[in-house]
Order: structure tokens, then C-alpha cells, then sequence
């Protein structure tokens, strides 16, 4: 499909609201205070933009990702360099050894992972005014390019993407990306335009 501006204004609102809420609800987990920057978004990007973009963010990730089902389907991915992802874990209460992830801290962000698909959905279904669903979440390490592949199962040409930080104590920064199935934007899209 063709994007117009007001397609690019759509999809980056609806980012905006559901990773607020998203954030929200991670930063009441926490007990962090994160502050997000505007969304960015990359329309009809190349193959690989997203997880070059990623890649951008660190040599090592820790991603966390759940399956978008309704009327946005696609992948929601939280996504830290792995120092960020053992400050978060140690925000639960969870200590990590530098570099070695445990199965309760796998947990824990993963846990994190499900908090924020969960409220970004529901801040979407408020918008879009149906049921969406989201998937049991999964967990991958590596590069950016490794842990798209591990967690998208479609070659997306369009991701919007909400980077966060947090006050010291302690210091981390991380992403949520939302990536829609191509398919269903223009579904999507016709959801936000009746509103």
C-alpha cells in the first residue's frame, strides 16, 4: 500500500498512546521512572533497516517478544542492550551475574515483556474499539539482526519504534517496536480513520 502523511500520523499516535500506556505499566512494575522520546517510524524500510537499527543499540540484546493478533497483527518486541536487561531484572528484585542470565531472570523479563504487550493492547483496543490478543511471550539473545529473526515471523516493511530511558538509579535505556503485519494495516488504518 501506499503511506500518505496522515497514514505516517496514524500509526505514530497509535504508538504513541500504546507505548505510554505500555511504559506506564513497566515503569508501576519497576518502581523506575521512564520517560520515552517521540516514536519514530520506518515506512517501506529495507530488509534489514530494523535489525540494523537495533544492532545500533549494542552488540548484545536481551528481547522480549509476544504475537499481535485483531485488528494490529504483527510483533511487539522489548528490546535492551544486556546491561540494560540486568538492571531491569535487578529493578524486579532479580540479581543477574554480569552477562549470565538465569531462568529467573529469563522470567522476570520475560514477565516484563508480557506487562507491556499487555497494556499496549488494551491501549489500542480503546482506540480501535475491538479485542486484540497477544501471545504467550518468547525470549532472545544476540545481535539485533538475531533476535528479529528469532521473534518476527514475517519480513515487516513498516516498525515503529518508542525508545525509553530511565532516572538513576538505575541508569538503562530499551525500545519497544511494534512491528504490523503489512497485510492488516489497512484494516488497522480504516479502525483509527472512523473513530
Amino acid at each position: 500500500m501506499t503511506f500518505t502523511p496522515r497514514h505516517v500520523d496514524a500509526l505514530q499516535e497509535l504508538t504513541s498512546i500504546g507505548c505510554g500506556a505500555a511504559l506506564t505499566a513497566l515503569a508501576r512494575l519497576t518502581g523506575l521512572r521512564l520517560d520515552m522520546d517521540v516514536p519514530e517510524s520506518w515506512i517501506g524500510a529495507s530488509a534489514g533497516a530494523i535489525a540494523n537499527f537495533l544492532g545500533a543499540m549494542g552488540t548484545d540484546l536481551v528481547a522480549v517478544g509476544v504475537r499481535l493478533e485483531g485488528p494490529l497483527t504483527g510483533h511487539l518486541l522489548l528490546a535492551l542492550p544486556e546491561a540494560d536487561a540486568e538492571a531491569l531484572a535487578g529493578a524486579l528484585g532479580v540479581p543477574v551475574t554480569a552477562g549470565s542470565f538465569g531462568a529467573l531472570a529469563e522470567s522476570g523479563l520475560k514477565e516484563c515483556g508480557n506487562i507491556v504487550g499487555s497494556a499496549f493492547v488494551t491501549a489500542v483496543a480503546g482506540l480501535v474499539k475491538e479485542k486484540l490478543l497477544l501471545s504467550v511471550p518468547t525470549f532472545a539473545r544476540g545481535s539485533g539482526k538475531a533476535c528479529v529473526e528469532a521473534l518476527v515471523d514475517h519480513a515487516g516493511s513498516v516498525a515503529l519504534a518508542a525508545r525509553f530511558t530511565s532516572a538513576p538509579p538505575p541508569h538503562l535505556e530499551g525500545l519497544i517496536l511494534v512491528m504490523p503485519e503489512p497485510t492488516g494495516i489497512t484494516r488497522l488504518l480504516d479502525h483509527l480513520h472512523s473513530r
